[in-house]
């Protein structure tokens, strides 16, 4: 036989093998424990060359040339398929690399996969109990472009990408939901530290203006999801934790579950006490909550949510730089001199029904969710300046229309839907006689209401492109009624926002199933609190208006080495304008400023790499947030602060940390924090100091006899005993000849331990 018979015998032979290759390969992926469909696994070679994503069923199809299959999903353990066959039908189960916990995810969650075309992080159940489960702001803090302040317990600030840093003693500008129930107030002031985390199954954090589905707030969305009725697990449980300055903390939640009726129950209380490091500091919270979700047939689901919490906290306040440095477990005195505090009851609550109407074709769907929510909160505060009581109300509704395209979503998935909320809010001051309850000074009866009108639209382009387009619109209105003629100064009167238009554009294209890149142009807004409407004389200022943002931002996601290395990078640039100031005008009065213009400009990062997996798995993740944020155009008065760093922003903050799990149970972790320096005046006159904070957790947890979960553990936060401030009141001002205030003191090194025991039947 000559060369060239063999040459093409070779090709041909050759070709046909290849032609064998190519296998068809199809399946479903599930959760192990729950039997739910995972959205968004990957499923490819282990090479990452060919490979896909599953559909809203779970569902995949494709061909390969690999004879093997990698199916990966965030917070489950990889699964490796080998040999395959061609034609081949693959009911895939992924467990949970939590040894305790199945983690749920939720198909609305789009940063599970790869394709997301936004800025969004999630904490998931076993992120919630890396460190004590006390506070957020640890946990918070890894995630990049965030950063939550705590003075204390009950006194908080969360900001991202530097919005809401002018807030003096709370969140503000950035929105938060529990489940579909807003913890936003009627002006955009937020409290998510009454949440207990042992509620919750996970948290998303969007960044920047979502400008869609749930607002379109400057800073962008914090959403809390409590457990899903899938997890069809009966359980009673409970937890007990101590520490140090007098901590106690008990946690007592059952759970009865029946995914064949579609049913789920969950009863959760739990209580924290502290003593506090500071004087005038201790801190007794009570919470109940109580969850039903029900199913009828495919097409109905509701769900029931209350949770009650009680809270008396004592206030320490602020120190000056002298006592911070010299005796910072000192109260404020004249705080301590009143015995300062707040005592109030909290009740949130709704419901919600969705009704899939229409089904057609290859799992179309068209489906409605209607959810009704209230809250009530009562407030008695004793302050050194005036004693302050309110009482809120709120009710609104939330409806939406979801068109959902099938298996292969080549059609856009639509929403529309409408938010309206109504807060009725009565305040009044009286005298102060040490502490005592004295004469009126005022009395005061707030309505505040709000309307969003929203539509998103989602293109599947091909098999990599994905277009997301959203509109969000908001008409915010005040009323304010003076009850106290007496003083002389009548403040009542009306007061409507201009209406606000806010779009978002987002363009994702994926390279290969573990590697994406996206870019995204948003608008948001922040209106200011009634209060920061009027003048000092109580006259209304009709010039005030909201703050409006752009953001523009590109970014990529994706993973590398089978699927070992996760990292997720976005660089944006924010423009603000109309910038509200808090200027302080008296020891217990702000008023609101529109002063000018900020530039955000900042680049998110982090990776994390799974050393070991399986059995005993050994991770690590690093995150990083750069922010060069200054006044672009800012006069406050006579004062010109233009091209000076904005205040309250550190332009580097860096958080890592490691997690160890061993197959005999034993874990460990070690977490860090870094805040870098950053202007206290808008004046850049004084800065804070850079810290630096190690927290610390080890324990053993074991299933035994398949019913019942042990976890007994201790830790460490700050180990190495930094002295710290972990709130600073920004622009604080002088009174009486008094140095200004500008430090909450951060806690010394402490320790904690527990123990958590599960019984499932």
């Amino acid at each position: 036989m000559n060369v060239l018979p063999r040459l093409i015998l070779c090709l041909l032979l050759f070709f046909s093998l290849n032609i064998q290759a190519q296998v068809q390969v199809s399946g479903i992926v599930k959760d192990a424990l729950t039997g739910k469909a995972l959205v968004g696994a990957t499923v490819s070679d282990p090479a990452g060359i060919d490979g896909v994503t599953t559909n809203e069923e779970g569902t995949f199809s494709f061909r390969t040339t690999s004879d093997s299959l990698l199916v990966q999903f965030v917070g489950y353990q990889n699964a490796l398929l080998t040999p395959l066959l061609d034609e081949g039908y693959y009911r895939i189960q992924l467990q949970s690399d939590n040894l305790l916990e199945t983690v749920n995810v939720r198909a609305e969650a789009p940063q599970l996969t790869f394709r997301s075309a936004e800025a969004v992080s999630l904490l998931q159940k076993r992120d919630l109990k890396r460190l004590q489960q006390l506070s957020p702001q640890s946990i918070l803090n890894q995630v990049p472009g965030v950063y939550m302040q705590s003075g204390a317990l009950n006194t908080n600030r969360i900001t991202i990408r530097g919005i809401g840093n002018r807030s003096p003693f709370s969140t503000a500008k950035i929105r938060a939901f529990l489940d579909d129930i807003p913890l936003t107030n009627g002006v955009g002031e937020t409290t998510i530290e009454d949440i207990d985390l042992s509620l919750l199954e996970s948290i998303e954090v969007y960044k920047g203006p979502t400008a869609s589905n749930y607002g379109a707030a400057l800073g962008g969305l914090i959403h809390m999801r409590t457990t899903n009725p899938d997890q069809a697990t009966n359980q009673i449980g409970a937890q007990f934790e101590i520490g140090d300055y007098g901590l106690s903390r008990q946690v007592i939640q059952s759970q009865y579950a029946n995914a064949e009726e579609q049913l789920l129950l969950q009863l959760n209380y739990n209580r924290t006490h502290s003593d506090g490091y500071r004087d005038n500091n201790e801190y007794d919270r009570e919470s109940f909550t109580a969850i039903g979700k029900i199913g009828s047939g495919d097409r109905h689901q509701s769900t029931v949510l209350v949770n009650y919490t009680d809270v008396k906290a004592f206030i320490p306040s602020s120190l000056n730089e002298t006592d911070f440095l010299n005796e910072p477990s000192k109260a404020a005195f004249p705080w301590a001199q009143v015995r300062g505090f707040e005592d109030y009851e909290r009740v949130v609550a709704g419901l919600s029904h969705t009704y899939d109407w229409l089904e057609f074709g290859a799992g179309n769907q068209v489906s409605t969710t209607l959810s009704l929510f209230g809250s009530y909160r009562d407030n008695y505060e004793s302050r050194p300046f005036n004693i302050l009581r309110e009482t809120n109300w709120s009710t609104g509704y939330r409806l939406t229309t979801d068109f959902r395209k099938g298996a292969q979503r080549r059609a856009p998935n639509v929403q529309l839907g409408i938010e309206a909320y109504n807060e009725s809010y009565q305040w009044t001051t009286n005298i102060t006689n040490d502490g005592v309850l004295g004469n009126l000074l005022s009395d005061n009866n707030e309505r505040r209401s709000y309307l969003n009108a929203f539509a998103s639209a989602n293109w599947d382009l091909g098999e990599r492109w994905l277009l997301k387009a959203g509109l969000n619109f908001n008409q915010t209105n005040y009323d304010l009624e003076d009850l106290f003629p007496d003083d002389g100064n009548d403040i009542s009167g009306d007061y409507a926002f201009e209406s606000v238009w806010s779009p978002r554009l987002s363009l994702a294209y994926q390279f290969s199933p573990l590697w994406s890149v996206f870019a995204t142009i948003s608008h948001g807004f922040s209106v200011p609190t009634l209060e920061e409407t009027l003048n000092p004389d109580g006259s209304r200022n009709p010039d005030i208006q909201p703050e409006r943002g752009w953001n523009y931002e590109l970014g990529s996601k994706g993973a590398y080495l089978n699927g070992k290395l996760h990292y997720d990078i976005s660089v944006y640039s924010m423009q603000i304008q109309d910038l509200l100031v808090a200027r302080r005008t008296a020891l217990d009065q702000f008023i609101g400023v529109n002063a000018g213009e900020t530039v955000h400009n900042g680049l998110e990062a982090s990776l994390r790499y799974q050393w070991l997996g399986g059995p005993s798995q050994l991770t690590t993740q690093l995150s990083y947030s750069y922010a060069d944020y200054r006044f672009e155009n800012f006069t406050d008065g006579d004062n010109d602060f233009s091209g000076n760093e904005l205040t309250g922003t550190a332009p580097h903050q860096l958080g890592a940390w490691i997690d160890f799990v061993s197959k005999m149970g034993l874990y460990a972790n070690v977490t860090f924090e870094y805040v870098d320096a950053f202007p206290m005046r808008d004046d850049n006159s004084i800065y804070s100091e850079a810290y630096n904070v190690f927290n610390t957790k080890i324990g053993w947890r074991k299933t035994v006899n398949k019913r019942w979960d042990l976890d007994v553990y201790m830790g460490i936060n700050n180990l190495l005993d930094e002295a710290y401030a972990s709130m600073i009141l920004i622009n604080a001002g002088s009174f009486g000849g008094n140095l200004p205030r500008y430090y909450y003191p951060g806690l010394p090194r402490n320790l904690f331990g527990g123990i958590q025991l599960n019984y499932r039947w």
